[in-house]
């Protein structure tokens, strides 16, 4: 039997070598073969991961990442790493003897448990134990017997064995990265029916505090006490209001990079017919083909930053279709780059003309002014890989050195006072469902595109929004976002490029909100356009109903508030005022103008117009 024993590990530099050395000796006085896998959670803290890698022995892993994420997240990290038959997590310092693991060990075989928890409250532990923490541990561990009915006298004991049956189906559904771990993974575990889990006793010195973790406030003061009621009354919630870590339960299954395996994400958003099943296959990526789709209407000073960009990406299996009006010549110096002449046709006939030469088993849309970070077609290929998705849809962040209007257009889509739900795609947030996404950073399984027919080529913009909706009606729900597959997406400068730009998103929306309800009646899209009419027309209405002076008068202070609470915040991010100007000023004229387009737009259907471009140097003009 292989024992893979875990410590997590943060900020214990000067203790870090003599706690490895500990644990190591007490395993090899075990009659088991063993791993020790040492996760620093948060190497940039101070020199723990320095330290702790001058301990060598052949058995002995020391891994970990650059900031601090929590002990739950450290472990669950590790974990994702053992091999062995039992894994075993202790926490890092002196309180804990470690020669208890041996005991810990035995009761796993006496009693064929599921799960073996070090308890301070075992008859025959020895517990130099603070009054005031053994009266806040009764209290709590009290309130865990009755949240969740579990028959353990002490959940926080930092020593703790299962089987790794129990970790494969336990562990990638857990989501507390810091105070409740522990209690998560014990609920979680007797949920799914793992119910043999026993108390051994332990040895534990905690009269001298070596974990740092000190009570100097009362109660619900304390950070660290409110961190773990809040952790716990989240996973009640999960468990008994959401039905979370149920397997018929909507919940969001992608791959974790860090983890190396499939996690639940914590993002339960809309409840549709998809649903993830778990599964802890890990490390492998099957060898996905990707057909990197790019329309320009010529060579442009963007896409050659582009095209440079794709050629550093470190997943290699890509092909990469440019399509241009006219017959045009480029020197890729790469095989794998093909350049296409489609004619002198809208977005959605070029993107279908090369998807119909396209040899990938996924079809990449991206943007001409948009490049991709080293890591994108990786981190595509980790999400798809291990999840069976017709589409994906990942975030265009705003390049970091550019000009002070673009950076401005940027901070302005970046504001969810601005763009609403939309905001994921301007920047990384939780991975979740979504059934409306552009096409500047899109995957498309390529049997589902040509499964709805590809893009309707009468609509641009819009010819993203009809796919989107299209596919998720033949799949029978949304497909996923996900943050990790980011491209940098150059934005139309402050004021006229980005307002004109703007005007066609109001405008196709307004159409659609009209001829496509699925995805195009969100109230948000509506809100810019009641703004408007209560704008102008609030002044009429008040001469006729005085009263309503008030009304409108309150509510344009609150907008002013928020407005200038958006600006404060870009000064304080940026430390430029002048940007944050910008930025609120540029969040008002968006709402002006998508508002007034959008009407515009449900009256009259826009006409399909390619936007102009330099004869010279191919580059767009203005918007």
């Amino acid at each position: 039997m292989l024992v893979s024993v875990i410590i997590p590990a943060f900020k214990k530099q000067h203790s870090i070598r003599e706690n490895i050395e500990s644990v190591y000796k007490a395993l090899t006085s075990t009659r088991y073969k063993f791993e020790l896998i040492v996760v620093v959670d948060g190497f940039s803290a101070d020199g723990t991961l320095t330290e702790a890698s001058k301990v060598v022995y052949p058995n002995v892993v020391v891994v970990g990442y650059e900031h601090n994420r929590g002990k739950g997240y450290a472990v669950r990290y590790g974990m994702a790493r053992a091999k062995g038959d039992v894994v075993a997590f202790i926490d890092a310092g002196m309180e804990i003897d470690p020669n208890g693991i041996s005991m810990i060990l035995e009761h796993m075989i006496w009693y064929n448990a599921d799960i073996i928890v070090g308890s301070k409250r075992h008859p025959v532990s020895k517990v130099n134990f603070p009054f005031v923490r053994k009266i806040y541990s009764l209290g709590y561990n009290l309130g865990v017997r009755v949240l969740f009915g579990l028959k353990v006298r002490d959940t926080q004991t930092g020593l703790k064995v299962c089987k790794r049956e129990v970790l494969e189906k336990v562990l990638p559904r857990l989501v507390v990265k810091q105070f409740a771990f522990d209690v998560e993974f014990l609920v979680v575990a007797n949920h799914l029916g793992f119910k043999r889990i026993y108390e051994a006793p332990v040895e534990i010195d905690l009269s001298k505090d070596y974990s740092g973790t000190s009570f100097k406030k009362f109660l619900f003061f304390e950070p660290y006490i409110r961190g773990v009621l809040i952790d716990t009354l989240g996973v009640f919630y999960r468990l008994n209001i959401l039905g979370y870590y149920n397997d018929s339960s909507n919940r969001n299954w992608i791959y974790d990079r860090e983890l190396d395996m499939r996690v639940n994400t914590g993002a339960v958003k809309r409840k549709f017919g998809s649903k993830y099943v778990a599964d802890f296959e890990t490390g492998v990526l099957k060898d996905i083909k990707f057909s990197v789709i790019i329309i320009v209407r010529s060579i442009n000073d963007h896409l050659r930053e582009n095209i440079d960009y794709i050629k550093r990406q470190k997943y290699k299996n890509y092909e990469v279709l440019i399509v241009t009006d006219a017959q045009d010549r480029y020197d890729f110096k790469d095989f794998r780059f093909r350049l296409l002449c489609s004619g002198v046709v809208g977005p959605g006939a070029k993107r279908n003309y090369a998807a119909a030469r396209a040899t990938g088993d996924y079809l990449v849309f991206l943007d001409d002014d948009a490049y991709p970070h080293e890591d994108w077609l990786a981190a595509a290929a980790g999400v798809l890989s291990n999840n069976d998705l017709y589409a994906l849809g990942a975030p265009a962040l705003t390049p970091a050195n550019v000009g002070i209007l673009e950076k401005g257009s940027g901070k302005v889509l970046e504001s969810s006072l601005a763009s609403a739900g939309a905001v994921c795609r301007y920047i990384p947030v939780a991975s979740r469902y979504v059934d409306d996404y552009p096409t500047v950073n899109m995957f498309v399984k390529k049997k589902s595109f040509f499964e709805v027919g590809g893009f309707t080529e009468e609509f641009w913009p819009g010819e993203d929004t009809k796919l989107c909706l299209d596919l998720v009606a033949r799949n029978g729900g949304p497909f996923v976002y996900d943050p990790s597959p980011v491209v940098f997406h150059h934005r139309r400068n402050l004021f006229r490029p980005h307002l004109k730009q703007i005007s066609r998103y109001g405008m196709h929306r307004g159409q659609f909100a009209k001829i496509f309800p699925g995805n195009s009646r969100l109230l948000s899209y509506f809100i810019p356009s009641a703004f408007v009419v209560g704008l102008f027309a609030g002044p009429v209405l008040s001469i006729v109903f005085p009263v309503l002076w008030i009304l409108y008068s309150y509510t344009l202070v609150v907008y002013a508030g928020l407005l200038v609470y958006e600006a404060t915040k870009v000064v304080l991010s940026e430390r430029n005022v002048f940007l944050g100007l910008l930025v609120g000023v540029g969040i008002f004229l968006t709402h002006v103008v998508y508002g007034t387009c959008f009407i515009i737009g449900s009256l009259k259907r826009p006409k399909l117009a390619l936007k102009r471009i330099n004869l010279a140097t191919g580059n767009y003009i203005d918007g």
